[in-house]
């Protein structure tokens, strides 16, 4: 009792989840013993000076100082296990001040203080093992140690301190004599008899390697050697069958794992025809579990990840799966009949005791949980399937907002084939460059004369015809191909304004959209350099979301370099993002475009118009053209003048134009400037 008393006091200083190597695992141990009982084996020496040391201040409260300080060392382990080795290390250190202090300050060479020396190489095999670099360390201590000894005692000679006289030491020398024997006695039994001890799974390993031994020798002892045989693969049998437990089960929380649960749902759907009924998967996700594991740490993380697991084992019925399929995804498989309304209202019941505080460390952890539900039947089920769809369920439940269930049902399925489909479409498309500019112009303001174009991306999809953004843009957002939208709109658009150029055509210039990813792309400048993009005429429009007071080093020096090369800054969206005004300083755009959610109530809004005057003004202060977008009505546009805007774009001028048509613009735009 008192050793397993003693191992679970251990275990709070040095939990067996942050030291899986054995050896590790030994040495930490009984680091955290060595530290627990060192000071009540330690402390009767200082006690005992401090009775008969008639001068007891500060030789004695030092060196009580130095046996009290080995209860913070397990304290700081657990505060910092990743500094093992180097509390280690001082920990042996402060061991030698203490040993030398003691001896200098009471009875110099002949001290019974030196006893304790013999501690010091036993204790770094304990902590450090018995490595060639522990050996160096520990050596240079006590050689470093025992000549500053040396050097002072020789320095001092006869006026060493003398508190006590020698022959007066006795008491304390044989007091330190039980003491330094019964710390390395009780160092060495505890490491004896419970640290060195090794796992079931090995010793089972040992006695199979001397069984075949045994066999080998006992080859003509035939009766012998097959009984003996028998009994060890007996235990083989067993050792092989806590290795697939091992195998298959979480470490942390002892949940089957992800390997379990594909076994089960496998066996589960080739019996599904068989036993009726129908299979419903429960893909549970914590909500707010990043923040535990980065405000508390991730001992912290993983107290709540055992909490969760045992609330919905307890919650589970007796056939239920429960697992762990992840960092803190869970699933529940449940055998059911038809009724939705019963794992609706279990759904529910999981996410309101998830949801309920946690106590941990003094304060209370938070988090949430969404819920994604598959019910199938039949025999066509796969596995696979429905673990797909009990994520795009819990994806949906996610996207909705937290703590909350959603069933997967076949509007969902018929979403997600689309989306599937879309998706093959998407990337098929980017590889057959069917994704191009249409251009929208933008007109001056005041003169109404066309004094740019922006390039707009549309999908020429070869059998639903001319896709807009709104179709496909959060599919490659998913993707993450956005940056390669941009790029082929971009090639486009630059293969179309030379094209326009050598025809003899004016255009002010051409806007083009870029990502955030694509901004911030290392390989951003040489590949427009290598296109060798005609000056003052390409403009890169970027989402005002992009820039954050603190913008990156990488994104600034890519902004200057594109300057440098003659593109415009301008920012979209203005208004609905983050930029403030020491980020508009800092970018210092050539121009930014209110975004049209302003400009649409701009006529019956007299709060809206103020808002659209101020960013005018902003913009002139600072030296920055503004760009209204969205305008639809010659009401918006005149009101939008006056206010000192200085360009315009939406429906009420044109709408985006494919390249032929803007051919057409630009030529009768040249013929009202000739005339």
């Amino acid at each position: 009792m008192a050793i397993k008393m003693l191992d679970e006091l251990i275990d709070i200083f040095a939990p067996p989840q942050q030291w899986p190597e054995l050896d590790a695992r030994k040495r930490v141990r009984i680091f955290v013993l060595s530290h627990l009982c060192g000071p009540f084996l330690g402390l009767p020496i200082p006690l005992l000076l401090f009775y008969v040391d008639p001068k007891p201040f500060p030789q004695v409260h030092i060196l009580a100082a130095s046996v009290l300080a080995f209860w913070l060392f397990p304290f700081v382990l657990r505060r910092w296990p990743q500094h093992y080795n180097v509390l280690s290390f001082v920990s042996i250190l402060n061991l030698n001040f203490a040993v030398l202090w003691g001896a200098y300050n009471y009875g110099a060479v002949s001290s019974p203080f030196l006893l304790w020396y013999i501690l010091i190489p036993l204790l770094a095999f304990f902590y450090l093992g018995g490595g060639l670099k522990a050996q160096l360390q520990v050596f240079g201590q006590i050689v470093l140690g025992l000549g500053s000894f040396s050097i002072a005692s020789l320095i001092s000679g006869n006026n060493l301190p003398e508190h006590i006289p020698v022959h007066s030491m006795m008491t304390a020398g044989l007091l330190s004599v039980f003491c330094s024997t019964t710390y390395a006695f009780v160092m060495a039994s505890y490491y004896s008899a419970i640290v060195d001890n090794q796992s079931e799974l090995i010793r089972e390993i040992e006695r199979h390697k001397e069984t075949l031994h045994q066999l080998v020798a006992a080859k003509d002892e035939a009766e012998s050697a097959t009984e003996l045989a028998e009994a060890r693969n007996a235990e083989l049998v067993e050792a092989k069958s806590r290795l697939e437990i091992t195998a298959l089960h979480d470490w942390l929380t002892g949940l089957p794992n992800r390997r379990y649960l594909d076994d089960i749902l496998a066996q589960y759907c080739s019996h599904l025809g068989e036993i009726g009924g129908s299979i419903a998967v429960l893909h549970i996700d914590l909500d707010l579990f990043k923040q535990i594991n980065d405000s508390m740490g991730h001992v912290a993380g993983d107290a709540m990840l055992m909490h969760v697991a045992k609330l919905l084992s307890d919650s589970a019925d007796a056939d239920d799966f429960v697992a762990r399929v992840g960092g803190d995804e869970f699933i529940i498989v449940r055998t059911v009949e038809t009724d939705n309304d019963g794992l609706a209202n279990f759904a529910a019941t999981l996410i309101e005791e998830i949801c309920l505080p946690v106590p941990y460390g003094g304060k209370m952890c938070r988090f949430g949980a969404c819920i994604g539900i598959v019910v199938e039947s039949g025999h066509s089920v796969r596995a696979e399937n429905l673990l797909i769809n009990s994520d795009a369920a819990l994806y949906r439940a996610k996207s909705r907002g937290r703590n909350r269930y959603e069933f997967f049902n076949e509007e969902l399925r018929a979403y997600l084939e689309a989306r599937t489909r879309l998706s093959e479409d998407l990337l098929r498309g980017i590889a057959n460059k069917e994704f191009i500019p249409y251009y929208q112009p933008q007109i001056d303001a005041r003169t109404r004369e066309v004094i740019g174009l922006e390039a707009l991306v549309r999908w020429m999809h070869p059998t639903r015809g001319v896709l807009a953004p709104g179709e496909f843009l959060q599919v490659a957002e998913e993707l993450g191909a956005v940056d390669l939208i941009d790029m082929a709109v971009l090639d486009c658009a630059v293969d179309d304004l030379r094209e326009w150029l050598r025809n003899g055509y004016i255009v002010p210039k051409v806007s083009v959209n870029v990502s955030a990813k694509r901004i911030t792309d290392d390989n951003l400048i040489h590949n427009l350099s290598a296109m060798n993009l005609p000056k003052g005429v390409i403009t890169f429009e970027l989402v005002e979301s992009i820039f954050l007071d603190d913008t990156d080093a990488n994104l600034e020096n890519n902004i200057k370099q594109i300057k440098d090369m003659g593109i415009d800054i301008e920012i979209d969206d203005f208004g609905t993002g983050h930029a403030s005004i020491v980020s508009l300083l800092k970018l210092n755009p050539k121009r930014l475009k209110i975004d049209r959610q302003f400009i649409e109530p701009i006529l019956r809004s007299k709060e809206n118009a103020k808002l659209v005057e101020s960013i005018i003004e902003i913009g002139k202060t600072l030296n920055i053209e503004v760009i209204a977008e969205g305008v639809e009505t010659m009401e918006q546009a005149a009101l939008l003048q006056k206010l000192g805007c200085d360009a315009l774009q939406g429906y009420v001028f044109a709408r985006p134009l494919p390249k032929p048509n803007v051919a057409a613009l630009l030529m009768k735009t040249q013929h009202q400037a000739a005339s």
